[in-house]
């Protein structure tokens, strides 16, 4: 018996050295190999440069995940998960911004332990794949494609039954991506930043509301219509930006008090008309609002005469603002920056800017006044005499102010004809 034993020796050491190279040289789970394969496939070989992270991955030459410290896999992946059986799990897919071009492999939704996917800054086209019916990996916090090529309609990243409750921030900006926002994003509970903006995306706003951990919302520089998102945004925003659309109509005070959270909001280079909503200024924590070239008509003045905004910025220039510059806007105590050109004011300046440009009082200088381009009239307020016109400090040009009394002057369209000038008179404006 104990013969029968020795001589099955030599073909268990045999049997376990056909064995161990393939445990050594395997670590890599064979589906998150064939994946990445699948990946690299999808990238027009043209592309890849030599010293670029994509030239290093060789399948037959390397193991992915186990080939630290070689010439091989030097870059464009983390493998920070082990499973059940003992494999090295990928977590993390990130191309180097080399230009690659090509398409996006479906595979890449494959990566069950995949934490995060970064290909942003490469020339990356066609649609973007969905996921398959299970959804997208449920470990899966981050994607960023932002800056490539993509076409075709945003994906229902949340379509499958189970969407990835992980998923906390999606870029998708400046591609070619078309159609409407899908409201499937909605189904995203963990989402917290979303960047949509440089596209060609068309339609309204969808209702946004159940995403009560979105904090960045930036969809600007797109086609979409409709009205303000009243009612849509959950209270959890605290940035966002819907600049050069086609939003229309006006902006309602409730909505804005309806975001407790929000501290920027730049609507700019739209159509909304009507007034800018006193709300704006009784926000509890909103510092930039931004709502230059739209077809604004006037500003509500707010309950609290706006002693108690935080606004820091507030640009409203380019609309269609009329009637004497409202005096509250110089008594907001944070407010550094304000910006009321080319619109239809008429009068003259408030002395409560005049005090806020050498910071008088206490309250924080103007460090950025605009008020260009209006139908002014009357003397520049004293304290404004000695500074420059057209500084970045203050700019008062094309309008009928002027800073010394001229035998005689009149005004055409906002601009002041005088036959005298300014140039030998020293003068003292009270």
């Amino acid at each position: 018996m104990a013969s029968s034993r020795l001589s099955l020796f030599p073909a268990l050491l045999l049997l376990l050295f056909l064995v161990a190279p393939f445990t050594v040289t395997s670590k890599t789970f064979p589906g998150d190999t064939e994946a990445l394969n699948a990946v690299k496939q999808g990238v027009d070989p043209a592309s890849i440069l030599p010293g670029s992270c994509l030239s290093t991955w060789d399948f037959a030459a390397a193991d992915p995940c186990d080939a630290a410290y070689g010439p091989r896999f030097t870059c464009g992946l983390r493998c920070d998960a082990r499973d059940a059986a003992g494999f090295l799990r990928v977590t993390e897919l990130a191309f180097d911004p080399a230009g690659y071009s090509g398409s996006l492999s479906p595979s890449v939704w494959s990566l069950p332990f995949l934490e995060s996917l970064d290909l942003a800054d490469n020339r990356l086209a066609s649609a973007v794949p969905p996921p398959p019916p299970a959804g997208l990996p449920p470990r899966l916090r981050r994607v960023s494609l932002s800056r490539n090529a993509f076409s075709g309609e945003i994906p229902g990243f949340s379509d499958a039954p189970a969407p990835a409750p992980a998923l906390e921030e999606l870029y998708l900006d400046s591609n070619l991506l078309s159609g409407p926002i899908p409201p499937g994003l909605a189904t995203l509970p963990a989402l917290r930043r979303l960047e949509l903006q440089m596209n060609n995306l068309t339609g309204g706003i969808p209702d946004l509301g159940p995403l009560q951990n979105l904090a960045f919302l930036d969809a600007s520089d797109n086609a979409l219509s409709g009205e303000f998102p009243s009612g849509k945004l959950p209270a959890s925003v605290v940035q966002i930006s819907l600049r050069n659309n086609r939003l229309e109509g006006e902006i309602p005070g409730a909505a804005v008090a309806a975001l407790p959270a929000l501290q920027v909001m730049d609507l700019s280079h739209n159509g909304l008309w009507g007034a800018v909503p006193g709300a704006a200024f009784e926000h509890p924590s909103l510092e930039q609002l931004t709502l230059s070239y739209n077809q604004l008509e006037s500003i509500t003045r707010p309950g609290d005469g706006g002693l108690w905004s935080r606004l820091i910025a507030l640009d409203l220039g380019h609309n269609r603002l009329g009637g004497f510059l409202p005096a509250f806007l110089g008594l907001m105590p944070r407010l550094s920056a304000l910006s009321l050109e080319d619109n239809r004011f008429t009068g003259m300046i408030p002395a409560q800017y005049a005090v806020r440009v050498v910071g008088a009082g206490g309250a924080v200088p103007f460090a950025r006044l605009i008020l260009s381009g209006n139908y002014l009239f009357g003397p520049v307020p004293s304290p404004m005499v000695g500074l420059k016109e057209g500084s970045a400090m203050v700019s008062l040009a094309d309008n009928c102010l002027f800073r010394c009394p001229p035998e005689f002057f009149f005004c055409e369209g906002g601009r002041q004809k005088s036959s005298t000038t300014c140039r030998d008179f020293n003068p003292v404006i009270p």
